[in-house]
């Protein structure tokens, strides 16, 4: 878009209409009217576009068109009206002509970024970034037009910005902020396409939809981010020098963070902790809620929910009680007295564990003499659930009620520790 030859660059008719348009102080009471009638069409035209909007709150994609290319359109066909019912005379009908043409281009312009947002449908921010990028656009082919006339618009229009071995112009700055925030949309519709696929996939546990939705996620952005540089004139090769000095700092001082992130894909992969599982890892002992690359959150069984990072996983030993089934083993202990029939005492304990509906049949629970000492006799019951996360204290407090109530039935006394 830069003019090498600014007064090749311009076109006659062009050139003339300039002419007339801008010799407003031959002119005054003509520039006055010809003023009052674009903003006129301008007002008018924006007043119409608030009454529609309202009644097309359940059609986004006609309230989409509304917003970018109602107002210039309208515009544009009041704009037609004042020349041939000859309300301005020549000055005026080329002081319309440039309105005339920047609003031609404003709509050209617009539509790529209607189109844009019909397709990819972005987030609100990313709708705010888009329309910024058509007008900025606009802006840019103004400057192309008219800095073929005008030296210090042409100045403006390719000054460069030096920082070390990266120099940018004004023109590279415009075109990568209007064609980034359109890659940015692309990979962000992209992102979410992909993690929809990788989600609905049959064949894939859920720790790997995971890790491959973030890695594809990751790719896409390399990939966006890759393309921005190329469109703002930025030269890879000069950025290496920067992004390996600003690499070594952050690899430095984000160590640790970026520990997680490998932990976290190795743990994703390995499959050695998954959202479900009852684990004990650092000092935490609960049920796993969530994972995500960086860190894994386990919710106590106080309620309690653990976030931790995902070296901690790969660095410390995982007591998994869900990793080949979700059956655990518990045990309860009652001391009775010396002279205190085991059998009988063994039967009620039993009686009291089979009883719950918690506690599995297979394996099978048992209650055995485990201990005899001069205090008197430990009996221990092991008993198997497989639903951890639901507690225990509660289940061994119901055993311990109906085995005491049957002691006490029966005359076995409890011995004193």
């Amino acid at each position: 878009m830069k003019p090498d030859t600014p007064a090749a660059a311009v076109d006659p008719e062009l050139e003339k209409t300039l002419d007339t348009a801008l010799s407003v102080t031959a002119h005054p009471v003509e520039a006055v009217i010809a003023l009052a009638l674009v903003i006129a069409a301008l007002l008018l035209s924006h007043y119409l576009k608030q009454r529609l909007r309202p009644r097309l709150s359940d059609r986004p994609r006609l309230r989409i068109l509304l917003d970018y290319l109602f107002t210039p359109t309208l515009a544009l066909l009041l704009l037609a009206i004042p020349g041939p019912l000859g309300i301005v005379n020549e000055f005026g009908r080329a002081a319309i002509s440039l309105v005339f043409l920047a609003l031609g281009v404003f709509v050209l312009v617009r539509i790529p970024g209607a189109l844009v947002e019909l397709l990819f449908r972005p987030t609100p921010l990313l709708k705010v970034l888009m329309r910024v990028a058509t007008v900025l656009a606009w802006a840019m082919t103004m400057l192309a037009v008219f800095g073929a006339r005008y030296p210090l618009v042409a100045k403006l229009f390719a000054s460069k910005l030096t920082l070390g071995n990266i120099t940018l112009s004004t023109e590279d700055v415009v075109s990568g902020l209007v064609v980034g925030v359109i890659i940015v949309i692309v990979s962000y519709w992209a992102t979410r396409t992909l993690d929809k696929a990788i989600q609905r996939s049959p064949h894939l546990a859920p720790n790997h939809i995971l890790a491959l939705s973030r890695i594809a996620g990751v790719l896409v952005w390399l990939v966006a981010l890759m393309l921005i540089f190329s469109v703002s004139g930025i030269n890879l090769a000069a950025l290496a020098a920067f992004g390996g000095a600003l690499g070594i700092g952050l690899g430095l001082g984000l160590q640790k963070l970026a520990a997680s992130y490998v932990s976290g894909l190795i743990v994703l992969f390995e499959q050695s902790v998954r959202v479900g599982d009852n684990v004990s890892v650092g000092g935490v002992t609960g049920k796993v809620t969530r994972m995500t690359v960086r860190y894994t959150v386990i919710r106590t069984r106080e309620g309690l929910e653990a976030i931790v990072p995902n070296d901690t996983l790969t660095g410390n030993t995982i007591l998994n009680q869900s990793w080949s089934d979700r059956n655990v083993r518990l045990t309860s202990t009652l001391l009775v007295k010396g002279d205190t029939d085991t059998v009988a005492a063994r039967t009620i304990f039993l009686r009291a564990v089979a009883a719950q509906p918690r506690v599995l049949r297979t394996p099978e629970p048992g209650v055995y003499v485990s201990t005899v000492t001069d205090k008197g006799i430990v009996l221990e019951a092991q008993l198997w659930i497989a639903d951890i996360e639901n507690g225990q204290h509660a289940l061994l407090s119901d055993i311990y009620d109906a085995t005491l109530a049957d002691f006490r039935a029966q005359g076995i006394e409890l011995a004193v520790p």
